[in-house]
């Protein structure tokens, strides 16, 4: 017999009164299905949810073979849940975005926030795919995608880049989502039907078609190969050159983590 359990999820700003979760333009309430069953833990404050769980609101949702839900209970009883974690068989799906491939993924609710853990994990969108060996997290409402380990980003017949860790910058665009940019640190290496590039940083946008690296760079064609500090590699021309190099002091990880955590408006703050 197949199980559900509607709850409605609540998360409380700082300052503010709990109010009902928002998905969108919408409220929308989380709906949890399971075709085994559904606990209620008291003294844990958590649901579990076993056997095809599936957790869903809106747009979203996230289907694994367990799923946890923990609360944290009002003065008039509410309950206000604040992180979902899901086992095994993890899959993510949001609007035209999918993630699967994850072993465990743990959902914050108040940031909006995923972290999914796996050897094997995929984000697809379109025609654009982003892997990773260990670790991919999903920020919804900032449209911030990164993958950590060995990190690998695919743009259909047209591009391959490789890094330690790569970040996606997604917006909607006529109802699909479209990747505008893509940075890559540490052991980046780009890779078209032309050449192979290799640099310690990366920025690619999509806008331009210009993909800049910084570091330790080397284009490589066939047998020959140039080397320098900075170089520009237009994906859509064919066209790479060494330059000058610019100083490289907003295309840093850790702030980009921070303006990420921090939620501070970092489209205005990143490197064109």
């Amino acid at each position: 017999m197949r199980m559900y359990l509607l709850i409605l999820l609540t998360f409380v700003f700082s300052g503010l009164q709990s109010q009902q979760l928002i998905d969108g333009k919408k409220d929308n309430p989380v709906e949890i299905y399971a075709e085994d069953a559904i606990e209620w833990h008291k003294n844990e404050k958590k649901y579990i949810a076993i056997g095809n769980a599936k957790a869903s609101s809106g747009t979203m949702s996230l289907t694994s073979e367990k799923i946890e839900a923990f609360y944290n209970e009002a003065e008039d009883s509410a309950m206000d849940i604040k992180l979902v974690k899901a086992h095994r068989k993890v899959k993510i799906t949001d609007k035209k975005l999918e993630i699967t491939g994850g072993h465990s993924a743990e959902y914050d609710l108040e940031k909006d926030y995923f972290s999914i853990f796996g050897k094997d994990l995929v984000l697809t969108s379109d025609k654009n795919k982003l892997k990773s060996n260990k670790k991919m997290e999903y920020w919804r409402n900032k449209g911030v995608a990164i993958a950590s380990g060995k990190a690998t980003a695919i743009k259909d017949a047209e591009f391959i880049i490789k890094g330690d860790k790569l970040i996606w910058y997604i917006n909607e665009v006529n109802e699909k989502m479209n990747v505008k940019k893509i940075l890559g640190f540490t052991n980046v290496s780009i890779r078209t039907n032309n050449e192979v590039a290799f640099s310690d940083k990366a920025l690619y946008n999509k806008d331009t078609g210009i993909c800049k690296l910084f570091g330790n760079v080397k284009l490589q064609k066939g047998s020959s190969f140039l080397t320098g500090d900075y170089a520009e590699v237009d994906m859509n021309r064919g066209i790479s050159k060494l330059l000058p190099a610019p100083t490289i002091d907003n295309l840093n990880e850790n702030r980009v983590r921070a303006l990420i955590d921090k939620a501070e408006n970092y489209e205005n703050n990143e490197s064109n």
